[in-house]
């Protein structure tokens, strides 16, 4: 009998249970690796932005801009 695997989400893990309860890899396309990595980058950065501004650390946007030579 095969292990029926599990549809993996977006929120997913790459080790999967079976119907007997074992675990097993699940396999993934580079490019959805890579766009996985990309979103956890952006959403450390957002982590970070926010525990900067509850710690006091910020800046006026039109000084930010011009650190970032945006304008």
């Amino acid at each position: 009998m095969s292990p029926k695997a599990q549809r993996p989400g977006p929120d997913s893990s790459l080790l999967k249970r079976t119907g007997r309860g074992r675990s097993m890899a699940d396999e993934q396309s580079v490019t959805n690796a890579s766009a996985v990595g990309e979103e956890r980058a952006f959403l450390r950065a957002i982590i970070a932005g926010l525990a900067d501004l509850e710690a006091g650390r910020e800046l006026p946007l039109a000084e930010a801009k011009a650190r970032l030579r945006l304008t």
